[in-house]
């Protein structure tokens, strides 16, 4: 069993203490190699063990974990996110690929988030990732021109307006692009329309997710879609109404 080798930052120590032992018990791979109760002594320890990943709540006294973040300056391992609910905030670590857990925090969220973390191979991207996710939340009222999309190869950071659409396989999606190119995801379909619904994309069809502004033309007799790189794409009854509005209003 390949290990990861962690640290928990968390300025409240039950905090800490129950994310410990949820580890220990739900996750056996996982080495907590020690915790931290402030930014000053995570910066010490990170340098000092050198953790694969760390567990980072972001409200603490002082220097809170993005300020932390930022003071490292380039970073080698992976991050976690704990945090209490913030509907932006979520939804800015999605356009980043960054792995969150919400407090409290729940043993099955745990463990689904080790098993993504195991599939990342290398930390293809790390800084921009980084970037984008502070641009994201300086800018909350600014929608993000990139996201990045995990998959079994490692990060791919996409120019969002680059997407013509998204095509749902099972647990994975594809993502269609200008240059001709497809790149295939490890998370659902369901997941990008949430990120992406407020950037132009539609959700056509069970299957499909399209950026409306690389849609060419809708034949409605045969009730699908024409894109820009030449794809027809699927509109069900139910969402053709909608999506008729949709194109009417571009």
């Amino acid at each position: 069993m390949n290990t990861l080798k962690t640290i928990i930052i968390d300025d409240e120590q039950k905090g800490r203490n129950l994310l410990n032992e949820l580890v220990k018990r739900y996750c056996p791979e996982v080495v907590v190699l020690g915790l931290a109760e402030s930014a000053t002594e995570a910066i010490l320890k990170i340098r000092q063990l050198k953790p694969d990943f760390i567990f980072l709540d972001i409200q603490m006294p002082e220097i809170n974990g993005f300020q932390m973040i930022e003071m490292m300056g380039d970073i080698d391992f992976e991050i976690v996110f704990v945090t209490a609910y913030n509907e932006f905030a979520v939804k800015a670590y999605k356009y980043a690929a960054f792995d969150y857990l919400l407090k409290p925090v729940d043993p099955d969220e745990l463990h689904k988030t080790i098993e993504r973390l195991k599939l990342k191979r290398q930390q293809i991207g790390l800084q921009e990732r980084l970037s984008l996710l502070m641009k994201t939340l300086e800018e909350p009222k600014k929608l993000p021109s990139k996201i990045t999309v995990s998959n079994s190869d490692g990060i791919s950071v996409l120019n969002i307006s680059e997407i013509i659409y998204l095509e749902a396989d099972g647990p994975y999606t594809t993502f269609f692009l200008m240059n001709g190119t497809k790149i295939v995801s490890s998370h659902n379909l369901k997941e990008y329309e949430e990120i992406l619904s407020d950037n132009g994309f539609f959700r056509s069809h069970h299957s499909f997710l399209l950026n409306m502004n690389h849609v060419s033309k809708y034949l409605k007799s045969d009730g699908y879609a024409l894109m820009s790189n030449g794809k027809h794409t699927d509109v069900s009854k139910r969402r053709k109404d909608d999506f008729v509005q949709r194109l009417t209003h571009l």
